[in-house]
């Protein structure tokens, strides 16, 4: 009894501890927090937006400690972090992004530490002035969350900040970085997007920040007059440097070289240039270097091989780096990424270059002059997951130890020079790529019992032949154009797939497949790219095409289908490019098409459509190509043209999205007939401005609204019956490149604004009835006389045939010259003689109705005559007796002097002899 009563007693104790040890492990336990913190946050939260209910559980009836978001110090209750970051960023749920005001309520919080907002939006508000005045911050991050306006200066008062990180919100601005410098336990400050061309003396800034480890400043405007002579930066503990997608224009600074402790350094697309310096070398802790795109030459340094920590070296996208690739590469036994493609180096790579590198996953070595040289039996120390060779000699022999590496999700050896077949290894060895991309090269084999399953397969422009391959549900892109695949479409169309395919993206054009078009595209509800185009395909578009409601391009030019364009295609709501060219489809041009608002590209060129062209087609605002030639359609060109907002604008302006002609592995293409002739547009496709009516049955004048489109490149209205004049708005058409109004009946003077088309190389007004003289302009003299020829009224150069003027001016006094007017000038002559007829018959109407002034009339007439009658005679009377009197002196010649004569004195008389009467 003695011994247990010491341990009755201990047991209480036991206990007690017990419990006070769980409630400080649990701060939920706790039970307890700060009223006047609750009603802070409370006010806090009444003050945002909350779509997504986030913030459900921040209510009265709940311990605030418990509530989402918060945490509380285990041993006093009080409120230490609130983390308030989106959690469904990967989602792109906008619902759950929190919004609104900030209120002050926070200044409350008197021990809050922790204050993370990212990934939230608050729709350019600027960033509260009072967090400065929240003491005990020592977290502090805004990043992603949509805030604007100047950063406020008063975040200089958080002395005691670790972290400060406003990345990523694109309206924010610096006046000056003063404040930053107050800040001296920063160890990470994030400052990317926001804007610091104001602050010239950044770099004193930061260097005044002994404690710093990373040092975010992307894309903030940075230039090469905002770069400080400071020789040496104080921050010379940052491992983590990113000064990407500034615009320095100069060399690296040697100050960079000092920050000794640096691993990751990203100088990426900054418009640095000089050489890479040796320097580097010395960098030992380095593992990340990015210096991709930007200007540097000359070769890559050898002592890049000494920094055996670096794991990523990217330096793709320097053109001018040249030289060959270092073999000390090869020593960087910890490189997992290697970026060299873009670049200018030449030489063989060989196995000497990757002896030690066991941990390469990445390589990228495209647009080199590099080419690969090593054995056939070579088996790499490496596995790769991502392998891109493009443009850079790779063949002619398809490489065999591809088949050693097992990780692979990415191979593009397009453009590689291989000529080769693929070895029968190759496609089950495939199986299992993600993206394959080996176009344009000269690979062969048949692959009519192949069963494709790659997500992106990419095989065009190569001599791949056989019937079409099989498909699996996970391909995603096929691009197997531009072959010679042959025999029917219907096997790949018409097979069944058990799971749903993911097909989006099917192009198969420039074959040799032949057959009608099997109506069972129900079963590719995922298609939004279809290119059949340059096939020998034939019959009509089966009406299955309009269960296909996601799809976006269209192409089947030059086949032989025939019949109406089907009405169920009105259900592909999302069409922007429709490509029927070059077939024999007839009938009227359906309305669907024109009313479909995100219509951006209609190609209908040598069809049998006839009809007018629906007035319709003004409403297509986004509209770039329309192209209607070649047809049977009559009537007048619509005058609404005018509303068609994207030829408006010059051919880099619009606000229509990128992405529909580029989705990332494949690339919107369309041939268009521009001056004359057929081109393939891909790239370039987006910035195409063009109208062609040509060889049709229009009628009608040329709409002067048509002359509007200020941003339109090509116009061809040529072989129809047009009328009228060419309007002078023609020379508001500053882009315009091509112009043909040739074949039409188009009359009057060729307006001189066309003078102001500096950007026109192809022109052809050759036969109308187009008259007077040809335009001065350097532009317009440029072109050939078979740009005018058949305008019988056209004078001046480049026609042989001089303007009447310009004959004048060369005639001789006596010669006689043409003066043939344009019909305008001759109908104006005509006008005048008949203005003048009707003018003398209004006279003589009068005179004849009125008695007393055709009296006055004829005694005006008789006085006039009267007195012309007497002058004449007594003019004549002195001039015989003149005459008479010089016949006298010449018989007595000498007799009388002419000085005797006295004559009045006046300087008005002269005295004459009678040779010179």
């Amino acid at each position: 009894m003695r011994n247990s009563r010491p341990m009755i007693l201990l047991f209480p104790l036991v206990c007690f501890l017990s419990s006070i040890i769980s409630i400080l492990c649990d701060p939920n336990t706790l039970g307890v927090c700060n009223e006047k913190e609750k009603h802070a946050l409370l006010r806090f939260k009444q003050a945002l937006s909350d779509p997504g209910n986030r913030l459900l559980s921040w209510s009265m009836d709940e311990d605030c400690c418990r509530w989402e978001a918060i945490h509380c110090s285990n041993v006093t209750g009080r409120v230490v972090e609130l983390q308030l970051s989106n959690p469904y960023v990967d989602s792109d749920n906008t619902n759950f992004m929190l919004g609104g005001e900030i209120s002050p309520a926070l200044l409350e919080l008197e021990f809050l530490s922790y204050l993370n907002l990212s990934w939230n939006y608050f729709e350019g508000r600027p960033i509260p002035s009072f967090l400065g005045s929240m003491g005990s911050l020592r977290y502090l991050d805004l990043s992603y969350a949509g805030f604007g306006g100047v950063v406020p200066h008063q975040l200089g008062n958080l002395s005691t900040l670790r972290h400060l990180d406003l990345r990523y919100n694109s309206g924010l601005y610096v006046e000056n970085l003063d404040w930053i410098s107050h800040l001296s336990f920063l160890k990470y400050l994030g400052l990317g997007w926001v804007d610091l061309h104001r602050e010239v003396h950044w770099l004193e800034s930061m260097s005044m920040i002994p404690s710093l480890s990373e040092l975010h400043l992307f894309d903030c405007r940075l230039d090469r007059n905002m770069v400080s002579s400071l020789g040496y930066a104080n921050f010379t503990s940052v491992t983590v440097l990113d000064l990407s997608k500034n615009k320095f224009n100069l060399e690296i600074p040697n100050w960079l070289f000092n920050l000794t402790s640096l691993a990751i350094l990203r100088l990426s697309k900054s418009q640095f240039k000089g050489q890479i310096s040796e320097s580097f070398g010395q960098l030992k802790y380095l593992e990340s270097l990015y210096l991709y795109l930007n200007s540097f030459h000359g070769p890559i340094p050898t002592s890049i091989g000494n920094l055996s920590s670096l794991r990523y070296l990217a330096l793709h996208g320097n053109p001018l780096i040249n030289g060959t690739l270092p073999e000390s590469l090869g020593l960087l036994f910890n490189l997992e990424g290697l970026g060299v493609g873009g670049t200018s180096l030449t030489g063989n790579i060989s196995e000497v270059h990757f002896t030690t590198l066991s941990k390469l996953k990445v390589l990228l070595i495209s647009e080199t002059s590099l080419s690969f040289h090593v054995n056939s039996n070579w088996t790499p120390p490496f596995q790769l997951r991502y392998l891109k060779v493009d443009s850079c000699k790779m063949g002619p022999k398809f490489p065999a130890w591809l088949k050693t590496q097992k990780s692979l999700s990415y191979l593009s050896l397009s453009s590689s020079g291989i000529v080769d077949t693929t070895p029968n290894w190759f496609w089950k060895w495939a199986s299992s790529i993600q993206t394959i991309l080996f176009f344009d090269n000269q690979i062969y084999g048949d692959l009519s019992q192949v069963v494709l399953n790659n997500t992106v397969l990419d095989l065009s422009s190569n001599r791949f032949s056989g019937h079409l391959p099989l498909l699996s549900s996970n391909v995603v892109v096929l691009n197997i154009a531009n072959n010679s695949f042959s025999g029917q479409i219907s096997p790949l169309i018409g097979q069944k797939i058990n799971e749903r395919s993911k097909l989006a993206v099917l192009d198969i054009s420039n074959n040799a497949l032949s057959g009608e078009l099997s109506d069972c595209w129900i079963h590719w509800p995922s298609l939004t790219h279809i290119n059949l185009g340059s096939n020998d395909l034939s019959g009509e578009i089966p009406d299955s095409m309009g269960s296909l409601v996601e799809l976006e391009a269209f192409s089947l030019s030059k086949n032989s289908f025939h019949g109406d364009i089907p009405s169920s295609l009105q259900n592909c709501k999302f069409l922007w490019l429709i490509s029927l060219s070059d077939n024999k489809f007839s009938g009227i041009i359906p309305n669907w098409i024109v009313e479909g608002i995100s219509l951006m590209v209609i190609d209908l060129r040598s069809n049998k459509f006839m009809g007018d062209i629906p007035p319709q087609i003004c409403q297509l605002s986004y509209l770039i190509v329309l192209d209607l030639a070649n047809n049977s359609l009559s009537g007048t060109i619509p005058k609404c043209l005018n509303n068609i907002r994207s030829m408006t604008t010059g051919p880099i302006g619009g606000d229509f999205n990128l992405d529909f002609f580029d989705i990332g592995f494949y690339m919107e293409s369309l041939i268009l007939n521009i001056k004359g002739r057929d081109s393939e547009y891909k790239k370039i496709l987006p910035y195409v401005r063009m109208i062609d009516l040509s060889s049709n049955n229009l009628s009608g004048p040329i709409p002067v609204e048509i002359f509007s489109l200020s941003g339109l490149q090509s116009l061809n209205l040529s072989h129809n019956h047009l009328t009228g004049m060419i309007s002078v708005e023609i020379g508001g058409m500053k882009y315009l490149e091509s112009l043909d109004l040739s074949r039409n009946n188009l009359s009057s003077e060729i307006p001189q604004t066309m003078a102001n088309l500096t950007f026109l190389d192809d022109l052809n007004l050759s036969y109308n009835n187009l008259c007077g003289r040809i335009p001065l302009g350097t532009q317009i003299q440029t072109f050939t006389l078979l740009s005018f020829f058949g305008n019988a009224e056209l004078c001046g150069a480049p026609l042989p045939k001089n303007c009447p003027r310009d004959e004048e001016e060369t005639q001789s006094p006596t010669g006689v010259g043409e003066n043939r007017e344009c019909p305008e000038i001759a109908w104006f002559y005509i006008g005048m003689e008949s203005g003048f007829f009707v003018g003398v018959l209004g006279v003589y109407v009068t005179l004849f109705f009125q008695r007393a002034w055709r009296h006055a009339y004829f005694q005006f007439v008789d006085d006039i005559k009267d007195s012309a009658y007497v002058t004449i005679a007594i003019k004549l009377k002195w001039l015989h007796q003149k005459l008479g009197t010089c016949n006298a002196e010449d018989d007595h010649e000498g007799s009388v002097s002419t000085s005797s004569v006295a004559w009045p004195k006046s300087e008005h008389f002269q005295v004459w002899n009678c040779g010179q009467l």
